[in-house]
């Protein structure tokens, strides 16, 4: 069995439509059905059953596939070694991390990163989907919200906050040392729409605390919230030291009683060769925060 036959199987597994995995594949429909013939006849059994124009995995399919995924990982770790030794600094590394919040503080960490290694090309994406890009290999390493323990993924916890309120300096409230869950009720707020790590970490709190927080507009975007706030728009429920990396006179962050508390992660799949430049962008983010 060759290495080609077995991309040729996987995208198949992926595709499950003979003209479109070829397609894919840049070869045609026959080659594609031909070479999938050879793997069957060498195992000796059928890996997908064909009914009508519906492809389905058998059992064997799906046993083969699994081990196919882990040769083919193992074959890419084995290149990108290599690469790495021979080319040092050089290389590609894609961080998916946290839309919105989180982007404002790599700046200056990609600057010190560069510092280190010039010839490292960087991609940094903002994704709320941070998971599944990286058991997906659409990137190196996740950069987010912990995680429920992942068999498939090594976590290092590098960071822990509390949020506070953020208000206009004119509101009623902006004098107070600190704000009560129950205090939120009564604020009309702006917020990051529902499905936004920071919000659902909100929302879940909010069910804890037996409170509801009512929304007046919602926003992808740290920035456009503060500005709301500024202008007196409503307040916002954000991580405690964002105020001090964001310039926006006019803004007093208030703590919150039994604060929701958010705990930052580096995640990456175990299976996967980490690269010289993954582990220096890692020991960068640990010390950045």
């Amino acid at each position: 069995m060759e290495i080609r036959q077995l991309r040729y199987f996987l995208m198949l597994c992926n595709e499950l439509h003979f003209s479109e995995a070829a397609n894919k594949l840049g070869i045609s429909q026959p080659t594609l059905s031909q070479q999938i013939r050879v793997v069957e006849d060498e195992l000796g059994v059928p890996l997908f059953d064909r009914i009508g124009k519906k492809t389905v995995k058998t059992e064997a399919g799906e046993l083969l596939e699994s081990y196919a995924l882990q040769i083919i990982q193992q074959l890419e770790n084995a290149k990108n070694a290599i690469a790495d030794l021979a080319n040092l600094d050089s290389g590609h590394l894609r961080v998916a991390v946290l839309p919105s919040d989180l982007d404002y503080r790599l700046t200056s960490l990609l600057i010190d990163f560069h510092k280190d290694l010039p010839n490292t090309k960087v991609q940094v994406i903002p994704s709320i989907d941070i998971l599944n890009k990286v058991l997906d290999n659409e990137v190196d390493i996740g950069v987010g919200l912990a995680i429920q323990a992942d068999p498939r993924l090594n976590h290092i916890p590098f960071f822990t906050e509390t949020y506070s309120l953020y208000i206009n300096e004119e509101h009623d409230l902006a004098m107070q040392d600190i704000i009560s869950p129950e205090d939120l009720t009564m604020i009309p707020l702006v917020m990051y729409p529902k499905g936004f790590y920071g919000r659902d970490l909100i929302d879940d709190w909010c069910k804890k605390q037996e409170i509801t927080i009512h929304t007046i507009m919602e926003t992808g975007s740290a920035t456009s919230l503060l500005q709301l706030v500024k202008e007196a728009v409503g307040a916002t429920i954000q991580p405690s030291q964002l105020i001090e990396s964001l310039n926006f006179p006019g803004i007093r962050a208030i703590p919150i009683k039994d604060s929701p508390i958010r705990e930052l992660e580096i995640f990456y799949r175990n299976d996967k060769y980490l690269s010289r430049a993954a582990k220096t962008f890692m020991k960068r983010l640990e010390v950045s925060f």
